[in-house]
């Protein structure tokens, strides 16, 4: 029998409606954002915020670096708003990015690390501290902003337990305390071959008052303006004198807005701005103009030469700081073109400004300035521009709006620091000027010695009395020749990473410079014979120069060349009819580099050896007699510069490190007159050969040949010394020797090794009493 089954079915239920596609994936965006954070616990946001304080003080320093000129504050406030807002803005970003990826890393602290990592990269790049260490230094800086934020968080958190705590604590202070002391960044010894091994023989010293104290004349000083500098009342409203502005559109081209904006006009409208020291009485005074080089626009220049300018209105000089602030570069203006050309033109308006002056009845200067004796003082790109002043024909013969400057003399130049580059394929070439060039070895920013080319390319009349010469100190830098410009050679951040422990003392580096310009300017300028021996040996003015390593070139016109290497390339034929040999070393010549492998205009004869009895002899025709004939006491003098970084085995890694152990030059110089008589002599009987001086420039040695993509590679450069060898000396120890009838010149080479350049081998008036 069948059922009925009379239930009725029931319809199947619809599947749930699906919300649109849209929204469901806001939906889960949403959810992803909801999540964004979960990974981030306290000790992890503790580690951003160690990440905000690395990365701020970072942007702090650079934006010191780049001032707008509003003030530091403001500068330091928009670096760190900016920087905030932009980490803010990446984390979160990147942030959220993992979270929609599930990364189950803390992604806040994993965007805010990329952003400061990629920010700090950025600041070093444009620091051009070089592609290698900007992504090193930025690891590290975000390393340790990461590490201390999550240092401080786990100290915070309670759930960290106390013996890891004091664990940290511990080994983070052992590690602060003995960073230095790392392995890896400690530099080695200065190479022992870097010591003077030997006494140096007693020199008399100057019998004169320290030229760097201060004269007997009251100063005054004052300024004068064109009255449109809106940055300082004393080139404005508060000058004692008002000159003209100068039109420099001839020369510049590229001159920008923000330029004009900063400084109230462009190059239509320059101003000729001086500080200005003068003696107090009637004069007239020989003037010396001083000039700043190339520091940020916005961090004022001429200010820094106050030290010298004083000390010199009081020795009887007219010293006139010159501004040329608004030629120098800012990050936001870049810098002019023809910077350099115009530096120089800058300089001849102002002697132009000031032979005006002397004509006016009511100025200051009014016939009290002696326009025929007139010095250039120039520091790093001013160091060039004075030379080029001093050399004016070569770029500005056709300029028409320098008339008159056949009336002003310029008599002596002094670079500090110089830069030596080509301004329209020409350098300046100085005849019968006096030229002195002050350089440090542990100059951090024009690291190479280009006083030494314009001091190459210098030259006089057969029988001139001036002279010219070069002063290179071992632990001197190139900021502290200004007191405006602090004590770092580069602009911040990167002159964070220069090391500074090794230089002389800031007033000491000033204070060599005021012995050496003050007793230039006396001789060149006052006529005085008192400092002379000061420029051909440092050794007679030890008493007013503080402790450190000095190596001095000089010549004047009373040179007569045996050898100037630089006629030919036969080596045996040199000058004057002098002929070369050498025995058991190698003998070339070549040209002298300097620390970057540049050459520096000269050649010299390079002699190397190995057996310690090497030799290198000059013959003297006897149509050299007539040449230097006279009454005066002469000496035999040779320019001479080491270069054992040339020896194998020998590099900058191994320098740093100890050395090698090569010796400093044992030399020993016979000379032999026409009648056979010869006298042989130890060259450190007269003066020890001068080591090198080697440079750390920074912080830590790893550094040194990457930063700046290997700026500091080279721990030294070879710099030559004059040796000047009294010919009375010679026939002391043997009085049949005749020095005015010489025939033979012979250096013999006894170390063990080594390696040497010799240029400028000649005959030259003794010494001043």
């Amino acid at each position: 029998m069948e059922l009925e089954l009379n239930t009725p079915i029931a319809p199947l239920p619809l599947p749930p409606r699906r919300d649109p596609a849209m929204k469901r994936i806001w939906a889960w965006l949403l959810r992803r954002g909801r999540a964004t954070l979960r990974f981030d616990t306290p000790i992890w946001r503790a580690s951003v915020a160690g990440l905000w304080l690395a990365l701020s003080a970072v942007l702090v320093a650079t934006a010191l670096g780049m001032p707008t000129g509003i003030g530091m504050l403001f500068d330091a406030a928009v670096a760190v708003l900016l920087g905030t807002v932009g980490m803010a803005v990446a984390g979160l970003a990147v942030a959220y990015l993992l979270s929609l990826a599930y990364a189950p890393i803390p992604r806040l602290t994993a965007g805010a690390l990329a952003f400061a990592a990629f920010a700090l990269w950025f600041v070093a790049d444009k620091a051009n501290l070089g592609d290698w260490m900007s992504i090193v230094l930025a690891a590290i800086v975000a390393g340790i902003g990461l590490a201390g934020g999550l240092f401080i968080g786990a100290l915070a958190s309670e759930r960290v337990p106390m013996a890891l705590k004091a664990a940290l604590i511990v080994a983070i202070t052992l590690a602060g305390l003995t960073f230095d002391s790392w392995p890896i960044n400690v530099y080695g010894d200065v190479p022992a071959d870097a010591q003077l091994i030997a006494g140096e023989p007693d020199v008399a010293r100057l019998a004169a008052d320290n030229p760097a104290a201060d004269g007997t004349y009251a100063v005054k000083s004052f300024t004068y303006g064109s009255g449109t500098d809106s940055k300082r009342s004393e080139f404005g409203s508060g000058a004692a004198l008002k000159s003209d502005t100068v039109d420099a559109s001839a020369y510049i081209h590229r001159w920008k807005w923000l330029r004009s904006l900063f400084w109230g006009f462009d190059e239509t409208k320059l101003p000729l701005n001086g500080r200005v020291w003068m003696p107090e009485g009637d004069g007239p005074f020989p003037l010396v103009l001083v000039v700043h080089g190339n520091h940020l626009m916005e961090q004022f220049s001429d200010d820094g030469y106050a030290y010298l300018g004083e000390m010199l209105a009081s020795r009887g000089f007219i010293a006139v700081s010159v501004d040329e602030n608004f030629l120098n570069y800012s990050f936001w203006g870049n810098i002019p073109d023809n910077d350099m050309k115009v530096r120089a033109w800058i300089l001849l308006k102002h002697l132009q400004q000031i032979e005006a002056f002397d004509r006016q009845a009511d100025s200051p200067f009014y016939g009290r300035v002696d326009l025929n004796r007139v010095a250039l003082i120039g520091h790093s790109r001013g160091g060039q521009a004075v030379a080029m002043a001093a050399d004016r024909g070569k770029w500005f013969a056709a300029d028409k709006t320098l008339a008159g400057l056949d009336a002003v003399h310029i008599q002596a130049v002094v670079a500090i620091a110089p830069t030596d580059t080509t301004v329209d394929k020409q350098k300046a070439q100085l005849k019968d000027t006096y030229y002195l060039s002050l350089q440090g070895a542990s100059d951090g920013d024009v690291d190479t010695f280009g006083g030494e080319r314009q001091y190459i390319r210098s030259s006089f009349s057969p029988g001139s009395d001036r002279f010219k010469a070069t002063l290179y100190i071992g632990e001197a830098n190139h900021s502290r020749f200004n007191t405006s410009w602090g004590t770092m050679d580069d602009s911040l951040p990167g002159g964070l990473l220069l090391r500074k422990d090794e230089m002389m003392d800031a007033d000491d580096q000033r204070q060599v410079a005021k012995v050496y310009v003050s007793a230039f300017l006396e001789t060149a300028l006052h006529d005085s014979g008192d400092y002379r021996r000061l420029f051909q040996d440092y050794r007679t003015g030890e008493a007013w120069l503080p402790q450190a390593t000095y190596l001095n070139r000089y010549e004047d016109g009373s040179f007569v060349a045996l050898a100037r290497i630089d006629e030919d390339y036969d080596k045996t034929k040199l000058t004057n009819g002098v002929t070369a040999s050498a025995e058991r070393l190698q003998w070339s010549e070549a040209a002298a580099e300097d620390r970057d492998g540049n050459d520096k205009g000269t050649r010299g004869a390079v002699l190397e050896w190995k057996q310690g009895d090497g030799s290198y002899a000059l013959r003297l025709p006897a149509s050299f007699d007539a040449l230097h004939a006279g009454g005066e006491p002469q000496d035999f003098v040779f320019n001479m510069t080491n270069l054992e970084r040339d020896l194998p085995g020998f590099d900058g890694d191994g320098a740093r490190n100890g050395g090698t152990g090569i010796p400093l030059p044992e030399i020993e110089v016979e000379l032999e007159s026409r009648n056979g008589a010869a006298v042989r002599m130890p060259l450190a009987a007269f003066k020890a050969v001068t080591p090198l001086p080697y440079t750390h420039f920074t912080l830590f040695p790893w550094m040194e040949k990457r930063v700046m993509n290997g700026k500091y590679k080279d721990p030294t450069e070879p710099v030559f010394q004059t040796y000047s060898l009294p010919l009375e000396r010679f026939r002391a120890g043997n009085p049949a020797f005749e020095p005015e009838h010489l025939s033979r010149a012979t250096f013999y080479f006894t170390s063990d090794r080594g390696k040497v350049m010799l240029d400028d081998i000649g005959i030259a008036d003794a010494p001043f009493p």
